[in-house]
């Protein structure tokens, strides 16, 4: 298959109108019902109280509001439609396996055992045909998995993590997670959890430069957790994101995962990967953890591999398999037959060799790279732009001499402008002043370039506001 062959196909999957407004937004119809959403729903729902947002259909990259608005995501529904939204595979998946059967308990069933043996043998480095798995319906319930299972292998009970993480909001993860929006309010979270830097490079903790570093954040990590009197005596697991999302869209060094392992090891703990954010094909490659030399001990999925349905889980080394207490980790709703026929699918079309979805968010990446670079010609605060594949973001600050990050209310202007104009975008970041782009790998090159378009010139009108100019 030609290139333009490939994106002939793409441009299959979506609506080729958007962004098209017929309304300003939001419209009439999605603010009433957004309204009344905020009063009948929490308002603990971060995306859904933040955006005046009622969508009626998506396609591929984009949506539709209920007043017919059609938009482009560029937030991808958070990282998850790595394969676009209502796929026609995917759909056609979905009603095949309803008409079959949808809820078996925990039980074999035919589709699930096809499900699992695909991801055994893609899995990353030396969990290849080298795991077992255990399937939930969200990150949090994931990462609580991981968790558990780390405790029950080791027989210990601290969990050491990073500053910036996002890993849940119930339990374990809640106490992991850093955003103090997702902590305070609730009382003493779950003890016995150790945060320690992560390496953020463009504002090194240790104040220092890669590589003339020497990689100090991990053999920080070292010191901490394999020196006597440091209180970090009894680690059952490091947690780290593949690479990491709520923080910064940050990337680590090649070295830093080996490294981490290496500690591990050392402490006779495990080394747990979380990718349900930068898995499943978002960074370029299926895992992010193939990027690093190191085998996890336990990989944490979710997101992209079940698209359109919630499909989460963790892959645990073969050799903990009896290490593990039996019926004691039970789940109601794991591998629920439409959500492993969804999942299959999405397998099935990530894995395509001729439309080669992971190489295309590359070329995408690096083109998202180019154009950002040549804007920051004209944009000073353009301060950083980083990432792999179609995990991407640019740090926004008031001056690239000092770093200053802009004032963290800025997207309280700058996101509804963007989005004024038909595109979602989304931020992260310690300082409120990242903006992260994760959207569908199956987005089309002219979505892609228009929403670009209309990121960076209303970057470019907001230039004296990201200055701190009045």
């Amino acid at each position: 298959m030609t290139k333009e062959q490939r994106e002939a196909k793409i441009a299959e999957l979506n609506w080729p109108e958007a962004p098209k407004l017929v309304t300003s937004l939001p419209g009439p119809k999605g603010l009433e019902m957004f309204q009344e959403a905020m009063q009948w729903e929490t308002i603990q729902r971060p995306a859904g109280s933040v955006f005046p947002i009622a969508a009626a259909e998506s396609f591929g990259a984009c949506f539709k509001d209920v007043d017919g608005n059609v938009l482009i995501d560029l937030a991808g529904g958070v990282g998850v439609k790595s394969t676009g939204s209502c796929h026609p595979k995917v759909v056609e998946a979905i009603r095949k396996q309803a008409g079959i059967q949808g809820h078996a308990v925990d039980f074999a069933t035919p589709i699930k055992h096809e499900l699992v043996k695909i991801m055994r043998k893609t899995a990353p480095n030396g969990l290849k045909d080298n795991c077992f798995l255990a399937f939930c319906q969200s990150g949090t319930a994931a990462g609580e998995t991981a968790i558990k299972q780390a405790k029950m292998i080791t027989g210990r009970n601290q969990i050491v993590v990073f500053e910036g993480a996002y890993h849940g909001v119930y339990g374990h993860t809640n106490a992991m997670t850093t955003g103090e929006g997702y902590r305070h309010g609730y009382g003493q979270l779950m003890p016995g959890i150790v945060h320690l830097p992560y390496p953020y490079c463009y504002r090194c903790p240790f104040g220092m430069e890669y590589p003339k570093c020497d990689m100090q954040c991990a053999k920080y990590v070292e010191w901490k957790i394999n020196t006597p009197y440091t209180g970090v005596d009894d680690v059952a697991a490091i947690v780290c994101e593949g690479l990491q999302g709520e923080g910064g869209y940050l990337v680590a060094p090649k070295e830093w995962w080996p490294m981490l392992k290496k500690t591990a090891e050392k402490a006779g703990a495990l080394c747990v990967c979380d990718e349900v954010q930068s898995g499943f094909g978002r960074s370029g490659k299926l895992w992010a953890a193939e990027y690093y030399d190191f085998d996890p001990d336990i990989e944490i999925f979710g997101k992209g591999v079940g698209n359109d349905m919630p499909v989460t889980g963790v892959m645990t080394d073969s050799k903990y398999w009896d290490k593990l207490t039996g019926q004691s980790q039970p789940n109601t709703f794991a591998g629920n037959g439409i959500t492993m026929a969804a999942a299959k699918a999405n397998f099935d079309i990530m894995l395509d060799p001729e439309m080669n979805l992971m190489a295309r968010a590359n070329e995408l990446g690096a083109h998202f790279e180019a154009r950002m670079k040549e804007a920051q010609k004209t944009i000073e605060q353009i301060g950083d732009i980083r990432g792999v594949g179609l995990f991407r973001s640019i740090e926004l600050v008031k001056d690239p001499a000092t770093k200053e990050p802009t004032d963290p209310n800025l997207f309280n202007e700058l996101l509804p402008a963007i989005y004024s104009k038909g595109v979602l975008s989304i931020p992260c970041g310690k300082f409120a002043n990242v903006m992260r782009f994760m959207p569908s790998l199956t987005i089309t090159q002219e979505h892609f370039d228009k929403a670009l378009d209309i990121v960076i010139e209303t970057l470019g009108e907001f230039k004296d506001k990201m200055a701190g100019k009045k």
